[in-house]
């Protein structure tokens, strides 16, 4: 992993065989009360009786998980939320932006024996890139871009993208439905929605919550058709153009 990003897997057989792409845990970090609030933490992959989760230490109950040993053990609530969309026979453009590339991996996987994948993964310079090794080994299309140039394309992975998809040619694996997943900061969601219309892109929103049940409402963004998207509860993932970034 790279700088302050962390690997853990939970020996969870229950949530193992339950979770679905785009479910979540969450977790105690500490054995006393303080912090108050557990962390949700997106499950990236599962194998057998194994859950993964990946994350970026952002503050002290990241911080305090990141401690976590071999031998420990967790108290973790899940699978939370709802489990993404899960098309079948359509062209897949997967998009991550640094650790939001994490959530994306059960995902394609799931996706792969039945669709047809294009996974671009960005982050701000090489070291940054996250899980490429896994993508690859899935047998799915993968590109990088970096910020610095330091490795694929030069620029952010939504350029990369906007090229991708105007660059399609008129062949009958093209003309496919196309659906976008993406994960990664709420500036990096808003562009891609931006140049991706009208593609429909659902969005793996990872904000910090209080309850992760849906009772306090404290994750929750405007939709644009009027009330609000709990993301615990309605999400984490989301139909971008339907709430407001």
């Amino acid at each position: 992993m790279s700088m302050g990003v962390f690997s853990i897997w939970l020996t969870a057989p229950r949530i193992a065989q339950q979770v679905k792409p785009g479910q979540f845990l969450n977790v105690r970090v500490s054995r006393g009360p303080d912090p108050l609030l557990r962390r949700p933490i997106s499950v990236c992959d599962v194998d057998v009786d194994q859950v993964r989760l990946v994350f970026r230490v952002v503050g002290r109950g990241t911080e305090l998980l990141s401690r976590t040993r071999p031998g420990d053990s967790l108290d973790v609530l899940g699978p939370l939320g709802r489990p993404a969309p899960h098309p079948h026979g359509q062209g897949v453009l997967i998009c991550g932006g640094g650790v939001g590339a994490a959530p994306l991996l059960m995902l394609a996987r799931t996706l792969a024996p039945t669709n047809r994948l294009r996974i671009l993964l960005g982050a701000r310079t090489k070291s940054e890139l996250l899980l490429v090794k896994e993508f690859r080994a899935l047998k799915a299309k993968v590109a990088v871009a970096t910020d610095d140039g330091s490795a694929g394309y030069n620029g952010t992975v939504t350029e990369l993208a906007a090229s991708e998809v105007s660059g399609r040619q008129p062949t009958a694996d093209s003309r496919q439905p196309l659906v976008a997943f993406a994960c990664g900061p709420r500036p990096m969601l808003a562009d891609l929605v931006s140049r991706l219309d009208p593609i429909p892109v659902w969005g793996f929103i990872e904000e910090r919550m209080g309850c992760g049940t849906g009772i306090c409402y404290c994750c929750a963004l405007p939709r644009r058709d009027g009330g609000v998207a709990r993301f615990c509860e309605d999400g984490p993932v989301v139909r971008l153009d339907g709430v407001v970034l």
